[in-house]
């Protein structure tokens, strides 16, 4: 989906189009041209809207102020302005390319490729369309093509050597595509062309900074000398990065060129987390997508499956904290990979299989269901009935209807196909059936985050779905096999715009399950919030309390996540075992400029949250999506892997397993096993009281980034040394008390039994 444009006008041919009679409005009119080429869109406007008050009747200038608008975000306005043309102006080239870019914009890129061809069979020799599809070619996901956006973009500057948009597309597609020395080449011509461009000397320091060349320090320098505003903070971010990797005896920025970061003083904590993926044997390029961690093998290690685009899967199979990558011997080497990795035994035969949602941004592709059969893995998804060829994107494992057998919710559509999201509800003989549409839950509001959880308590599981662009669902579980969406009841439906994943949680131990959802917010708002140290409402996460009468509270800014985020994914876990759940945000975006560190958040135990990042040493660069909690190395603490990578094939980052080696306080990991329930005992909610408190927890698979933590619940204790009592709730039966438990171990849970099983001694 296509949010902003930096480059591309749809100047070029007029079209037959007039310019505004009057002298003083051509001038006027040419100078907003070609300010609106440089992308100076706001300075553009403002003199698009005098041409318009010389020349009211000048549907052209109407029309480049709609894609100044639209240039700015401001597609609305852009949309009103095209509607109040008259029949006969929006009939022109221009007027109908501006409905393209519009649909863009929504979402709807497929559309707006069709659009642009359309009249480009009308008019071949049109610059601007060809770009306006150049730019389709290298923006929207769902239309990729970065070849034919280079080749078209060549045809342009064949025809008119001064476009200047042309130039930024053909050095931003070189970029995607990996080629920087090519990439250094273009540059260094677009800055003899124009050396008063502040644009081009970003674009120019953006290639320098990741060709590895000296150039980007004084190229970033002379943009921050040329930009202003927004972009001027966009140059100083990536010089602060810069100046970073060139190390401690670099030369110190000038105070000028020094990024305006709000002072703080970091957070104290203990936490302390290194990145062991290279010598773990998990450092994967796959442009990291969704993980999860299950025990394939059932050696009482936990394993890592990890997914990205369209490369093979990663199977690690844990030996004592050292990881090798047995996907192939398993047949988990699935060169189509996938986004979400969510891991659960949907046929209740005592070991995890995997789901693998297909693809996204990329388009149509059937899902997968990889069954584990004793340790090795076939894809049922044809023959389950869930190869669903969607544009899916995330996944939740539930049993919305109690019967003791897991089933799925995807989140189908998310580049506006219009594909409804699917209930796939289990038939116990291996197969699935599709029944969003009789429940109630077939939303088709490109919806890109789900998520599951009890949140009225009535012992039935509820969904909620985060839509693109449009409000978000609540639903219900009525226990008739129906849903309701009660969202503006609850007081839930937002982020609308760049809304992107969600989880349950009980963030105070109150017993009320919580609401998470993230925001990948546009970085020129993250930026300007590391400034400001508050977001532009409400360009910002929402976090949703739960006030146990059906309705939420959005605590996000009170409870400390005040700024803006490019968060893709995020994660949750007790990393300090202090009883409490941390939130981890995973955050970037698709520009190749956009390097946002993911952030830690502490959560405090009042109700806030505390950013701990910068001391705590998780905040990866390299474009965060799934993010998942295991302890791998049966020390007691949770560890944390980040899959890492941008959406292009030149945008790869190694993913990270960071190693929590920060002080270890008290817990009990605790293994559930459903035999009425669900044998994975997704949806159980245990109660833990200790030391004159009450630290809750839920099992579940399927959040954030369609991602699944460790198979266990693992509850910190802080400094209690014994556990009082445990309740464990399994959905819809009766509930199982045990009392005074040991601490510092794992311990197995089968339902219906008097008595734990101990896995792992205290030591």
């Amino acid at each position: 989906m296509i949010r902003s444009f930096r480059v591309l006008c749809l100047a070029g041919l007029c079209l037959g189009c007039q310019a505004p009679p009057e002298a003083e409005s051509d001038r006027v009119y040419a100078e907003a041209l070609s300010l609106l080429h440089q992308g100076q869109f706001s300075e553009s406007e403002a003199l698009f809207r005098r041409v318009v008050s010389l020349a009211p009747d000048s549907a052209i200038a109407q029309i480049r102020l709609g894609e100044a608008m639209i240039r700015q975000g401001r597609w609305q306005s852009a949309g009103r302005l095209l509607d109040e043309l008259p029949t006969p102006a929006r009939q022109r080239p221009e007027a109908r390319l501006l409905e393209a870019r519009l649909l863009a914009f929504g979402g709807f890129a497929r559309e707006a490729e069709l659009a642009v061809n359309e009249i480009l069979d009308q008019y071949p020799n049109s610059l601007d369309g060809r770009l306006l599809l150049a730019e389709l070619y290298l923006q929207a996901a769902a239309t990729m093509n970065l070849e034919r956006a280079t080749a078209l973009c060549s045809e342009a500057l064949s025809a008119q050597p001064q476009r200047r948009d042309a130039h930024y597309l053909l050095l931003q597609a070189t970029m995607r595509l990996g080629r920087f020395p090519a990439a250094l080449e273009r540059s260094r011509s677009l800055l003899d062309a124009y050396s008063d461009d502040g644009h081009a000397y970003l674009l120019a320091g953006t290639a320098a900074f990741w060709a590895g060349d000296d150039h980007a320090r004084p190229w970033l320098e002379k943009a921050v000398d040329l930009l202003e505003s927004l972009d001027r903070l966009e140059a100083l971010w990536l010089l602060k990065l810069t100046h970073e990797r060139q190390g401690e005896d670099a030369p110190a920025l000038l105070p000028r060129y020094r990024f305006p970061l709000r002072a703080s003083v970091p957070a104290a904590t203990d936490l302390r987390f290194v990145d062991v993926a290279a010598r773990a044997g998990v450092a994967k390029k796959d442009r990291g997508r969704g993980s999860a961690w299950l025990d394939f093998d059932g050696d009482g290690d936990f394993d890592l499956f990890s997914v990205g685009i369209q490369v093979e899967h990663a199977l690690y199979r844990n030996d004592g904290g050292q990881f090798r990558d047995v996907a192939q011997s398993v047949g988990l080497a699935d060169a189509r990979g996938g986004w979400a990795a969510a891991s659960a035994d949907f046929d209740n035969d005592g070991d995890d299989d995997l789901f693998v949602s297909r693809d996204a941004w990329e388009g149509r592709a059937p899902n997968s269901l990889y069954r584990n059969d004793s340790g090795a893995f076939i894809d049922m998804g044809h023959a389950a009935g869930l190869a669903d060829s969607s544009d899916s994107f995330t996944a939740t494992w539930l049993d919305f209807d109690r019967d003791g057998y897991l089933d799925l919710y995807v989140a189908n559509g998310v580049t506006g196909t219009g594909a409804p999201n699917a209930l796939l509800h289990n038939q116990q003989n291996g197969a699935f059936l599709n029944v969003a549409t009789t429940a109630a839950v077939a939303d088709s509001g490109q919806t890109i985050g789900t998520a599951a959880g009890d949140f009225d308590g009535d012992g039935l599981t509820d969904l909620y779905a985060v839509n693109i662009g449009q409000l978000n669902r609540l639903y219900r579980n009525l226990g008739d096999g129906t849903f309701a969406d009660v969202a503006e009841h609850a007081g839930v439906l937002f982020p609308v715009e760049g809304g992107y994943v969600a989880f349950f949680f009980d963030l105070d131990n109150d017993g009320h399950l919580d609401l998470f959802a993230s925001t990948m917010s546009a970085f020129p708002d993250v930026l300007n919030s590391m400034v400001t140290g508050e977001a532009i409402e409400p360009n910002r996460p929402f976090l949703y309390r739960n006030l146990g009468d059906g309705t939420f509270a959005d605590i996000a800014v009170a409870a400390g996540f005040k700024r803006s985020f490019g968060s893709m994914g995020a994660g949750l876990g007790d990393l300090d075992n202090d009883g409490f759940v941390d939130i981890y945000l995973a955050n970037g975006g698709p520009q190749m400029a956009r390097l946002e560190p993911n952030a830690l958040y502490r959560n405090m135990g009042d109700g806030t949250f505390t950013d701990i990042t910068a001391t705590a040493g998780a905040g990866s660069l390299g474009k965060g999506h799934g993010a998942t909690f295991a302890d791998f190395d049966r020390d007691g603490d949770l560890d944390l892997y980040a899959g890492l990578g941008g959406h292009y094939d030149a945008d790869t980052w190694d993913n990270a397993l960071y190693r929590n080696d920060g002080p270890v306080q008290h817990y009990l990991s605790i293994e559930l096993v459903g035999t009425r329930a669900n044998r994975s005992a997704i949806g159980t909610r245990v109660a833990a009281f200790a030391a004159g408190r009450t630290i809750r927890a839920q099992r579940q698979s399927g959040f954030g980034f369609g991602s699944s933590n460790e198979p266990l619940l693992h509850l910190g204790l802080g400094s209690a040394t014994r556990v009082d009592s445990l309740h464990v709730l399994w959905p819809g039966q009766s509930p199982q008390r045990f009392f005074d438990l040991p601490v510092d171990c794992r311990i197995r849970i089968a339902q219906r039994e008097a008595h734990y099983q101990m896995l792992r001694r205290p030591p």
